[in-house]
């Protein structure tokens, strides 16, 4: 297993990373072998090792983990070609962050039960505030986690969800045990490049998992009306996706199809101007590695997120002189 260092530098060589949790935590989960094809797809596009976000959390029954699982035990020596990042630290019922000791170390013994294995990266979901009280983060969770660390049981610590203060201070005394930060990212959520998130990363020399890159398919061009979303689909709950509200969000992805990929004409798609916009970010932040961590439940999508292009500056420039007058409707998780 590397170490924590040496996982951080694979960050910095990494351009992308796939996330597994729409194969699972979904009311349709894709068929086993869909699912394998497109975590196939997403290992062949990369030429270094690929970043695999799993979770603890994602699907009933560790869902998640056990197809990661079965998925490596399919295909002999592919686990050597992925680095896997694992979310866990919280109430499987109500997803609420547990950072005691005892419940970081069931979480950890029963994600690596239910993968089968070492974990490369582990990430407690959130931060367990209450038990941190007026502190940026409870030492508990992570003194915890390095202990695992040192056992060889996971490789590296990754933070997730946090604020410019909680990694500032986590990163003053973990700095030898992290290898990324995970926030989300998008151009429907910039807010960490103004709250001082990527400042800090940037600062640190820390990396940066973007998470919900295409703002949970905002900006796929699938979703053109609310009728799109199933019944039973999360986002129907929030207010970003209902109403005059999505109306509103919906001159995002209008825009960037008009004055971008309409302009383009040459069969580039709206997730791939999405993401190129995060990638572009690498210039501003030269310390840091903004990597996008699209999902896909099916090749066709896992190539499109993870087949790159590259924005010009002029069109940067459009985006950016839109951006400055858009105001997005609902906060990320804000419900109707």
């Amino acid at each position: 297993m590397l170490t924590p260092q040496e996982l951080r530098q694979a960050h910095f060589k990494a351009v992308a990373g796939y996330g597994l949790m729409g194969l699972t935590w979904t009311p349709e989960p894709a068929p086993k072998e869909v699912a394998f094809a497109a975590i196939d797809k997403a290992i062949e596009l990369s030429a270094k090792p690929v970043l695999l976000n799993v979770g603890e959390l994602y699907g009933p029954d560790w869902a998640n983990l056990r197809l990661a699982r079965e998925y490596f035990a399919n295909r002999p020596g592919y686990r050597e070609k992925v680095i896997v990042s694992c979310k866990g630290c919280v109430d499987l019922k109500t997803l609420t962050p547990k950072g005691d000791r005892a419940s970081v170390i069931a979480s950890v013994e029963n994600s690596v039960r239910e993968f089968g294995g070492p974990i490369d990266i582990f990430e407690p979901a959130r931060i367990d505030t209450k038990l941190a009280g007026s502190n940026p983060y409870a030492a508990e969770t992570f003194d915890t986690l390095v202990e695992f660390i040192h056992k060889g049981v996971i490789g590296a610590i990754s933070l997730s969800e946090v604020n410019a203060e909680q990694i500032r201070a986590l990163d003053d005394k973990y700095h030898d045990y992290i290898a990324c930060v995970e926030v989300e990212l998008s151009l429907f959520s910039p807010h960490i490049l103004s709250d001082g998130v990527a400042d800090i990363c940037n600062e640190r020399g820390l990396p940066i998992l973007c998470y919900s890159p295409l703002c949970r398919g905002f900006l796929t061009g699938a979703i053109k009306s609310a009728n799109d979303m199933k019944d039973g689909d999360f986002r129907k709950a929030l207010k970003k996706f209902s109403g005059d509200a999505f109306e509103h969000n919906m001159q995002l992805p209008r825009f960037l199809q008009k004055e971008i990929v309409d302009k383009r004409n040459d069969g580039t798609t709206l997730s791939q101007i999405a993401l190129a916009w995060i990638v572009s970010l690498n210039a501003k932040y030269p310390n840091t590695r903004f990597i996008p961590l699209p999902g896909g439940s099916s090749t066709r999508r896992v190539e499109e997120n993870l087949s790159f292009k590259q924005l010009t500056e002029q069109e940067l420039a459009k985006i950016d002189k839109f951006l400055e007058n858009f105001e997005v409707v609902g906060d990320r998780y804000e419900t109707i």
